[in-house]
């Protein structure tokens, strides 16, 4: 199940990937939007590439359908992964993974952040993919519902601290 999204900002590509990469504003974004235990165990970035990592525990953004509440808690533990490399003066890729401690599912996907002047624009994929027999197509539905909003939330969250 795939997902996109294009967050368009009010702040130049050095003002973004610099928020993206403040362990401050990724500490008072989390606690905005309500996860808890927050830590930056990695972060990482020179003129060239860039490695952040982030653990925290979140609660679901929507219901969890009956059938699926033995893989999903009240809190999970969500540890993500980001590899950042810069394309062109203009231009950084970004390759990430989400792990959902006890939930069987693969979350992945691909940032583009595009500066254009003074704003710049990040385009999101996110891809979630379940192997459970029976239930796989359902959790995978769930996740990229659920990542949907979270997404957009922190798109909007990131807004505002900038």
């Amino acid at each position: 199940m795939q997902l996109e999204q294009k967050h368009a900002y009010q702040a130049d590509l050095d003002r973004v990937l610099g928020a993206f990469f403040s362990e401050q504003h990724i500490l008072d974004k989390n606690e905005r939007l309500g996860a808890r235990n927050v830590r930056v165990t990695e972060i990482f970035r020179d003129d060239c590439s860039g490695k952040l990592v982030i653990e925290r525990e979140m609660g679901s953004s929507i219901d969890v359908p009956g059938v699926l509440s033995s893989f999903h808690r009240e809190w999970n533990h969500v540890r993500q992964e980001e590899h950042w490399v810069r394309k062109s003066e203009d231009e950084w890729h970004c390759e990430f993974r989400v792990h959902i401690q006890s939930v069987p599912a693969k979350i992945k996907g691909m940032m583009k952040l595009q500066g254009q002047g003074d704003t710049c624009v990040n385009h999101v994929i996110l891809d979630v993919r379940c192997d459970v027999p029976l239930l796989g197509k359902k959790i995978a539905r769930f996740l990229a519902d659920d990542s949907n909003i979270k997404i957009e939330r922190e798109y909007q969250t990131t807004c505002e601290l900038l």
